[in-house]
Parts: structure tokens; C-alpha cells; sequence
């Protein structure tokens, strides 16, 4: 063993000493197996569907290049496929430009490492996605000038606004960003939005705000045709483009759509200005020096957004939230008589935005992620895995000490009898626990 391996093994016996350790694992999730998949982002069951799968080979059948796009965008990578595909998105999300990515990741960091400029703020929720830190510590913004606010608080963001208006002078041309989410991946929650809006129009003039809204756990799944919730919430786009706006200009500057979720896919795409995107285009790196998505993946998502914008799309988003719906009900009967040290969820989320009338889903859509707390994560991922479910355990530093959990991830194509069967063997779980620790009581 060399002395490199020597330290990082002994850095990783640290992590397993602290129950912190990961590792790659495969399960058979295959139509044979006993297996069920709760640890899935693939909220819509799109990577399962047969029509979906029989359209894609069609169109794959149909089409001259189906295989790398062979460079980068700045090179041979950018097609026409690719910027069809962008205007299709410019429409679909109304938006004045798009921009396509690898994946998130790739867009979060390209953005947050480039566009805020040295005397900026950047004002992020505490539990944004670890891309945007990753962005952020790439930027020229200095360290005092990124100011995290308590999660989804209103109040906080307020006081960090007082105390950077507070030092501003009257002629200050900073831009001050927003980092925040729609959806929450840890607790399932969802941003109160119109809310922190409200509190930051008090504050920063509206030419000085840019909001950046990532909307990777609601892309597909919310807004009409799934087009997220900063669209359901009437405030995307952000900027005056003349006749092609459809609608009122909204308070989101930014957003970005993933396409490795609901969609099922790979990729991403970043909705902003034409001046952001021809920025972004020139000092971008993971941009200008990675390989444009290749052609499959292109024509798969044109597939995909064939069946977003279809009544099939429409009955898998209402079928996810009557999932939602039902596992709610489950839980709620199971936790009340079960102690919060054993098993809890988070607080009930507010729901910050509701459907139009015409929409297939209910007014009041819920959460495919429950975050279950508990202080024994691995244990009962163990539990549940020996009980036919895939439920995987997440620890520090994914989330923070006290909020080890289990997280239950739902799909549009579960039915009732599985969700039964999870939660029978959950309350499985807390009987054992429960017994133990009256055994404990005994003895004392």
C-alpha cells in the first residue's frame, strides 16, 4: 500500500467510525425481482413506460445520427437538434432564451461561478444544492458577500436584507442574486416563494435582483404540462421581450429545469436572459470545454416532452399525487402512535401555489419525497431491504447532525398494495423498536 493509500484510508475508516461512509450498490429492480424501488427520482415512470420506449426507437430509427454529438457546443457540437430543442423550451417555459447543459450540476456551477461579479451578493438558502456552494467557491464573489438565510424563512431572509442595505449607498449598482429551490429533495418541501418575492421587492430595486430558482425535483411534475412551479406561480421569465411573452412578467430570473429526474433523462436546461446565456456561452468552462449532450439523449427528450405535453403526461402527474395523497393518510395513522425518537416527519410543507381549474391535478398538489427522521437510518434501510423495499438512508454531512433519515421517494406507477406494504413493514419496524425499548424500561 502506498502512503497516499495509507492516509486516504485512514480519512475513510473515519467516515465508516462515524457512520458517514458510502458505497456504490446495485439492486435488481427488474420485473422479476421482489424488489421495490423507493430511492428513485424517476417520480413520473417514464423510464418504464412502453410508449415512451417504442417512440424513442422510432424516432431513433428514423435519424441519421443517433450517437455523439462528437465536440463541444463551441466546436461541432452544436446542431440543430440542439437548437430546436432549445426553442422548443423557450416556448414551452416561456422564456426568453435556454441554454442546455450535461446535467445540473454542470449548470449550477457554469452559472454561480461566472455570473456574480466581485462586488455582488449572493443571498442562498441554507439547504440549496451543494452545485450552487461548488459554484459559489469558483466565484470572484468574496466570502462576506454570500449570506446564507435560514430555510424557506421569510423572516431571515429579511434581516439579511436589512444588513446588506444597511451598508449599501444610495448609487450602488450591485446585482444582489437569490439562490433558492421549489422543492426541497431532503424534507419534500417546497419553497414559499411568493413570500420571499414579497420580502425582497421591499429591499433590493427590481433591477438589481436576479432570482435563481432550480426547479430539479419539480420539472414534469408541476405547473401546466409540468412546467415547474415558478410557472405555476405566474412568476417566470423576468424580462420584457416584446410580443413573444404570454403572459405577465414574473420575478424569477432564472431557472433551471434537469432532466435526470421526472423526466428520466440526462441533461439539463438553463432559462434566462439572451445576455446571460451568450455569457455563459463565453466564460462557462464546464460548458465550453465538455462534450455537447449526444444526439440520443436529444431525441429522447424530444420524446419525453411529446408525453409531458400529452393526457398521458397529465394522468401520470395525477396519478404521482394520489400516490402522495394516499401514503400521507398511511403515515399520519402510523406516527400517531409512534415516538418521534423512534420515527417523524418533518414539519407538514407549505404548499405555496395552487393548480388552475383546468389542471388534472389537485388544487393543492403534495410531495413525492418524505424525509423520514429517525436515528437509526441504516438500520432500518436494512430493515426495509430484507422486506422487498429499496429505502436508502441519508446521513452527515448530506444533511445536517440530528437529521439522519430514510427517504421514501414516490413513482406515478406505484399502486396501493406496495404503498400498504412499505408502511406495514415500517410499523413492523416501530413495533420492534418499541418493544425494545419498553425491555429496557423493564430492567431499570
Amino acid at each position: 500500500m502506498t502512503e497516499l493509500d495509507t492516509r486516504l484510508s485512514k480519512l475513510l475508516q473515519g467516515r465508516k467510525e462515524k457512520n458517514r461512509y458510502r458505497s456504490l450498490k446495485e439492486y435488481d429492480t427488474s420485473s422479476s425481482s421482489a424488489l421495490v424501488d423507493f430511492s428513485s427520482n424517476d417520480y413520473l415512470s417514464l423510464t418504464s413506460s412502453t410508449p415512451l420506449r417504442e417512440s424513442f426507437l422510432a424516432r431513433l430509427a428514423s435519424t441519421p445520427s443517433i450517437f455523439g454529438s462528437t465536440g463541444s457546443r463551441l466546436l461541432s457540437g452544436c446542431t440543430s437538434s440542439h437548437s430546436s430543442l432549445e426553442k422548443r423550451f423557450e416556448e414551452f417555459f416561456n422564456s426568453p432564451s435556454a441554454l442546455l447543459f450535461n446535467s445540473g450540476w454542470d449548470a449550477n456551477v457554469s452559472f454561480f461561478a461566472t455570473v456574480p461579479q466581485p462586488n455582488d451578493w449572493v443571498i442562498y438558502d441554507e439547504l440549496v444544492h451543494a452545485s450552487v456552494h461548488s459554484g459559489l467557491r469558483s466565484s470572484r464573489v468574496p466570502v462576506e458577500r454570500r449570506i446564507p438565510f435560514n430555510h424557506n424563512d421569510p423572516e431571515s431572509i429579511e434581516i439579511v436584507l436589512r444588513g446588506i442595505t444597511k451598508e449599501g449607498s444610495s448609487n450602488d449598482k450591485s446585482t444582489v442574486f437569490f439562490a433558492m429551490e421549489s422543492l426541497y429533495s431532503m424534507d419534500g418541501d417546497f419553497s414559499p416563494l411568493p413570500s420571499l418575492l414579497d420580502v425582497i421587492e421591499r429591499y433590493i430595486p427590481r433591477e438589481r435582483q436576479c432570482v435563481v430558482l432550480d426547479e430539479a425535483h419539480s420539472t414534469g411534475v408541476y405547473g401546466d404540462n409540468g412546467r415547474g412551479i415558478g410557472y405555476a406561480l405566474g412568476e417566470e421569465g423576468g424580462f420584457d421581450i416584446g410580443d413573444r411573452r404570454k403572459r405577465g412578467k414574473g420575478r424569477i430570473d432564472v431557472r433551471l429545469m434537469t432532466f435526470g429526474k421526472a423526466v428520466g433523462c440526462s441533461g439539463a436546461v438553463l432559462l434566462c436572459s439572451p445576455t446571460v446565456r451568450s455569457f455563459l456561452i463565453n466564460f462557462a468552462r464546464p460548458l465550453i470545454f465538455s462534450t455537447a449532450l449526444p444526439h440520443s439523449t436529444i431525441i429522447s427528450l424530444e420524446c419525453v416532452w411529446d408525453v409531458l405535453q400529452s393526457e398521458e403526461g397529465d394522468q401520470r402527474r395525477q396519478n404521482l399525487m394520489s400516490i402522495s395523497t394516499y401514503i400521507h393518510t398511511l403515515l399520519e395513522q402510523l406516527l400517531s402512535r409512534t415516538p418521534s425518537d423512534i420515527l417523524h416527519l418533518p414539519p407538514d410543507p407549505i404548499i405555496p401555489f395552487a393548480t388552475s381549474p383546468s389542471s388534472s391535478l389537485p388544487t393543492k398538489p403534495g410531495s413525492p419525497i418524505l424525509g423520514l427522521l429517525t436515528p437509526s437510518p441504516h438500520a432500518l434501510s436494512t430493515f426495509l431491504l430484507e422486506k422487498g423495499f429499496i429505502v436508502r438512508p441519508v446521513v452527515p454531512p448530506t444533511v445536517p447532525p440530528g437529521g439522519e433519515r430514510v427517504r421514501i421517494c414516490l413513482r406515478a406507477g406505484m399502486t396501493k398494495e406496495v404503498i400498504d406494504g412499505l408502511v406495514v413493514a415500517l410499523g413492523d419496524w416501530v413495533d420492534i423498536r418499541l418493544a425494545a425499548k419498553n425491555e429496557v424500561r423493564a430492567k431499570l
